[in-house]
């Protein structure tokens, strides 16, 4: 069994080569991928196997192609359409789920009963050469009505799936909105496209649709949805992909389709030269017998009958006699040529076509095989030509796009670094006026935009911090003379001016840093080279070590200095300043790979730089919580809530949010035991209590020992109360300081450390509750007891 190749092998082979490409990139990436994004690998791989079954008919002059179309090019297209419904049901969120699993199973229900039809009904099917798809397929046409379900059955079952899918996509449609519900419109769009070629194939099993054309739009159009797919696909969430990859995607699209094109006009062209050989050849042999040439001499044909006198006038092929009368059954075609199968071997199909010559009817035959021969090679060379041009795109894209794209992020890139830095005179050059022009001209802006609210708020921040601190100093000299409620009345004056002026500059410091952080530094260690994470466990090994004798220090510093000048690094001497910043004093033996090769320098830099912006944007957060802190509790010292608008809370609900949500920031050594009986519920504010939950375990969490820290949280409804025990197993309060922890401004902690408000707010915050809050402490215990009458008391 030799290939045979003809046009639609083409076709189909550069289908399976790009969806092949497609299933392998993404399945060996599976571990990373989505969920949702993990029901795109089985679609792709039914595609590559569906595409391979059309090759593997196309490419193949055998009847056996009759069980290929029907045992593996019909089931690949069932799974195709049951997977594909899946995906729609998962794809962005599963609104669905009750509806997602009857689908799956009535689907795969369908799927299998229409496999089975179509299986059952091949036995009762003649397989026969179809001239039009040019390869030995069972018998498309009939008035059986069970071989006509069981031609029918799989596009019906590919219908039913998909208007079910349609409409599980349209009622997501109408929920989502914004990035979501555009996605979603992308994803409908394929299916579609999808149904439609389904009711096309129904049309073309009845005859009404050209099977040539059918086939050409069939597989460019299915290679244009699997494409929306996948890229709709990339865009839906977080996935391991890039603007490179999206682009090759792109790029092997329209090779594709281009290719596809002009393979069609060329083998449209050479049919059309076949045809006109064949015609003259027709010509000629007419002419020879007009002329009285009784066996006319030929080029190309086997076989040349006289119908009206049933003899032969050339007969290579060895022609029964009494099998002419069988021919004189056939439709004449006397403008062209037709494909006709003698017989049920390969051998046996011809090109026909019929004349008059002396008033006689002839019939000439020409050998269809040597016409198939000429197509092989020509998609021989086709097929060659898609890998080249595939192997060209992959070799040249690094060049095709680096001056356009790379280069151009790249100075992007190292702007915000040196803006990292702290560098805010930094100004990235803009080379084009596209979309990443536009993205350096606003980066541009943004710097300056920050460089002016820098200065502005160092301004106001000296201001106001000299102002704070008159103020405070006034408040600490008349606090014994003033009463309690005016103290208020004062701090929340000077809380309403301070936080209306500082708050707004504070807010623009983290939203800044927080920008820098998003758009800057990845979390995800998977997408470091192994190069990166060397150097990430290079500077880790030095970060606690401590520092080496002074004497030794500079001696190492000009030992790593020279290390560094032999390596030919650029600037070695800053760059030794930024390692024994962090502790790195010397290159251990195992990471001096690093440094032979430009590659393992520029990553050991790169992720030191990411460690020294990190650091010192560090600085400026401390900074900023540290004074946001200080407006924070002037503002709230004297609010007292309002006296409407309370509700019944759950007091155990508010105890496991506040440990919920701060159980990552506290510290990892301390144990937290928390004990309730029932669930007491209380009339009051409920983000009030929880400030007073948070003050309250945060002192705990800071009083605790560095090893073997305790806390024990417990509540218990006792009578008309609930009584809330927080005790820590710290080095305790001392006495001659315990009757003075409630006074406002009052604190133990360093400069810097505290407001002396917090335990203030909270006693405050109790008493508006109607309760109370005791406290006793000792060394290795500090117990604070909160009683909050019950709301049905």
């Amino acid at each position: 069994m030799v290939p045979s190749l003809n046009l639609y092998s083409f076709f189909y082979f550069g289908l399976s080569l790009v969806s092949g490409i497609a299933y392998i990139y993404f399945r060996s990436r599976k571990e990373e991928l989505t969920t949702s994004f993990r029901g795109l690998l089985i679609p792709l791989f039914s595609l590559f196997f569906w595409s391979v079954a059309w090759s593997l008919c196309n490419s193949f002059l055998t009847p056996l192609t009759g069980y290929v179309f029907v045992f593996l090019k019909n089931p690949a297209i069932l799974v195709l359409g049951v997977s594909t419904s899946e995906l729609a049901f998962r794809f962005q969120k599963d609104l669905f789920p009750t509806w997602r699993v009857w689908s799956f199973r009535i689907q795969t229900g369908i799927a299998i009963l229409a496999g089975v039809i179509n299986g059952l009904g091949f036995f009762k099917r003649k397989i026969l050469f179809d001239p039009k798809m040019e390869f030995y397929v069972p018998e498309q046409s009939s008035p059986d009505l069970w071989i006509r379900l069981s031609i029918l059955s799989i596009a019906i079952a590919l219908c039913c799936i998909l208007i079910n899918t349609l409409a599980a996509l349209f009622a997501k449609y109408n929920r989502f909105s914004g990035i979501q519900k555009k996605a979603t419109g992308g994803f409908i769009i394929a299916i579609f496209g999808i149904l439609t070629l389904a009711f096309a194939d129904i049309l073309v099993d009845m005859n009404y649709v050209s099977k040539p054309t059918y086939l050409f739009i069939l597989t460019n159009l299915t290679i244009i949805i699997m494409t929306i797919l996948v890229l709709v696909s990339l865009n839906q969430e977080t996935v391991p992909s890039s603007v490179g990859f999206k682009i090759m995607t792109f790029n092997l699209t329209i090779l594709y389709l281009i290719l596809s094109i002009v393979a069609n006009f060329l083998f449209n062209r050479f049919r059309i030269d076949i045809q006109n050989e064949m015609s003259r050849e027709k010509h000629n042999i007419k002419t020879q017998l007009e002329l009285g040439n009784v066996y006319p001499f030929v080029y190309l044909t086997d076989l040349v009958v006289d119908m009206q006198e049933k003899n032969f006038r050339i007969n290579k092929i060895n022609f029964p006699t009494n099998e002419i009368q069988s021919l004189t059954k056939r439709i004449p075609s006397y403008e062209e040529f037709k494909v006709e199968t003698f017989s049920d071997k390969p051998n046996g199909i011809y090109w026909t076509s019929d004349f008059y010559a002396k008033n006689h009817h002839f019939l000439l035959a020409i050998p269809y095989l040597e016409y198939r021969n000429k197509v092989h090679q020509t998609v021989v060379w086709l097929i060659i030509t898609l890998l080249f041009s595939i192997f060209t795109i992959f070799m040249l894209y690094p060049v095709l796009h680096k001056t356009s794209i790379v280069y151009p992020l790249t100075r992007l890139l190292s702007g915000i670094r040196r803006m990292q830095s702290g560098d805010l005179f930094v100004s990235v050059e803009i080379s084009s006026k596209d979309e990443i022009g536009e993205l350096s001209k606003s980066f541009n802006d943004m710097i300056s935009i920050v460089r002016e609210a820098r200065f502005q708020l160092e301004q106001k921040i000296e201001e106001r911090t000299v102002s704070l601190n008159n103020t405070i100093l006034e408040l600490s000299d008349t606090q014994e003379q003033l009463l309690h409620a005016e103290r208020m009345s004062t701090l929340g004056k000077i809380a309403a001016s301070v936080a209306h002026e500082i708050n707004n500059p504070l807010a623009a410091i983290k939203g800044s840093i927080q920008f820098i952080k998003d758009s800057q530094f990845s979390e995800d260690k998977q997408e470091l080279t192994p190069l990166e994470v060397q150097s990430d466990l290079l500077i880790a090994e030095f970060k606690n070590k401590k520092r080496s004798e002074v004497t030794s220090r500079f001696k190492r510093k000009r030992e790593l200095t020279q290390f560094f000048r032999s390596k030919h690094i650029q600037d070695p001497v800053s760059l030794a300043d930024t390692c024994f910043d962090f502790h790195i004093e010397t290159i251990p033996k195992d990471y001096l790979h690093l440094f032979d090769s430009e590659e393992g320098i520029e990553a050991f830099q790169t992720r030191l730089n990411e460690h020294v912006v990190r650091f010192h944007l560090g600085i400026i957060e401390t900074a900023v919580e540290r004074a946001s802190k200080i407006v924070f509790a002037l503002k709230h010292h004297s609010y007292s809530g309002p006296k409407e608008n309370q509700k019944v809370l759950s007091l155990r609900e508010g105890m496991e949010s506040v440990l919920s949500m701060y159980s990552k920031s506290w510290k990892p050594h301390v144990e937290i035991d928390w004990v309730h009986e029932g669930d007491p519920m209380v009339f009051g504010h409920a983000d009030e209590l929880i400030q007073v939950w948070t003050n309250l375990i945060y002192n705990s969490f800071q009083a605790c020992p560095n090893e073997n820290g305790r806390i024990q949280i417990s509540l218990r409804p006792a009578g008309e109360n609930a009584v809330i025990q927080i005790e820590d197993n710290g080095k305790g309060i001392p006495q001659e300081i315990l009757p003075r922890i409630f006074e406002p401004f009052f604190t133990t902690k360093e400069l810097g450390m505290g407001t002396g408000l917090g335990l203030s707010i909270v006693q405050k915050i109790i008493e508006n509750h109607k309760g109370s809050i005791q406290v006793e402490s000792h060394p290795g215990k500090t117990l604070f007891t909160i009683t909050l009458p019950l709301a049905n008391s």
